[in-house]
């Protein structure tokens, strides 16, 4: 008895305090009672196994609840502590260093599928201005990997003879880049409003772009803010790449939604406005870090 006590207060405070893994089943398990209870009372259904899902439904819905409201530093706490026992977790979640290598990586990656989708449909339907685009996140993918070798080496050993200053030039040299990259973005804008849209992004990207532009603009944004109180300006660089490379999905998105759903003319307004705003934003961005970089050069000497 004193076993299936001990038993049930365990199971108990997992309820009370989920890691992120049992509060993310319990919230699928819990739309999936939430569903079935809508369908049963769409269909009318009465009998005892509706009403049990009723009873489920509506648990799931306390439940939820209760983890958006007050369980979520609980499921954060627990994961901290599972994650802690992992050497690489526990350096992944502390080092905010590592963890933006890390997560290069898997931008890379991401980068580079996101770029072969682009390069195939531009290729099958013959549009030169997607082409454009593809060839442009490839060669992000490869500016970000030229940053992160350099991160890798300087964060090995400290005989590398690869100083801070050797950093903030590769930040100078990155925002140079950016600039030069930018002028592809305006070639494909140029010829997909002398194409008269013909040449626009297409449908089919709708559904891709919509995800990466979300999933890669809202960590952009965030990212970039967080790398504001490092002064590691291999990090700075890296999170600039990466918000460029979330604009720019962003006119892509913008270009495919508007060829489905708008017309013509709406196709060339958008267009011009919203790519000279990508441009413009991307432009600065790098004069801002080819200016302060020089500055910080500078102060060092």
């Amino acid at each position: 008895m004193k076993a299936l006590w001990q038993f049930i207060k365990r199971l108990w405070r997992r309820v009370l305090e989920p890691s992120l893994v049992q509060a993310s089943v319990a919230a699928v398990v819990g739309c999936m009672f939430i569903a079935a209870a809508i369908v049963f009372s769409a269909a009318g259904e009465n009998n005892a196994g509706a009403y049990i899902c009723y009873a489920l439904a509506l648990l799931s819905l306390v439940y939820i609840g209760y983890i958006c409201a007050y369980g979520f530093p609980k499921v954060k706490q627990r994961t901290l502590e599972v994650f802690s026992r992992n050497s690489f977790a526990d350096r992944l979640i502390k080092n905010y260093g590592f963890r933006t290598i890390v997560l290069a990586f898997i931008s890379i990656v991401l980068n580079g599928l996101y770029a072969i989708y682009n390069g195939a449909l531009a290729i099958f339907f013959g549009t030169f201005s997607g082409m454009l685009f593809a060839a442009y996140y490839l060669l992000l993918c490869a500016l970000r990997g030229a940053v992160l070798s350099c991160e890798r080496r300087r964060a090995g050993t400290s005989d590398t003879g690869f100083e801070h200053s050797d950093s903030v030039k590769l930040y100078v040299r990155c925002g140079i880049v950016l600039v030069v990259f930018t002028f592809i973005i305006v070639a494909a804008m140029i010829r997909i409003i002398i194409s008269e849209g013909r040449e626009a992004p297409l449908g089919y990207l709708i559904y891709v772009s919509a995800l990466y532009t979300f999933v890669r603009f809202g960590f952009s944004v965030y990212n970039i803010r967080k790398a504001k109180q490092f002064n590691d300006f291999g990090i700075k660089a890296l999170r600039n790449i990466g918000f460029a490379d979330a604009l720019v999905s962003l006119f892509i998105l913008q270009m495919a939604l508007i060829s489905v759903f708008g017309g013509v003319e709406d196709l060339h307004v958008f267009n011009a406005v919203t790519g000279a705003a990508v441009c413009g934003i991307i432009i600065f961005m790098g004069i801002y870090m080819a200016v302060t970089g020089t500055r910080e050069l500078k102060i060092e000497d």
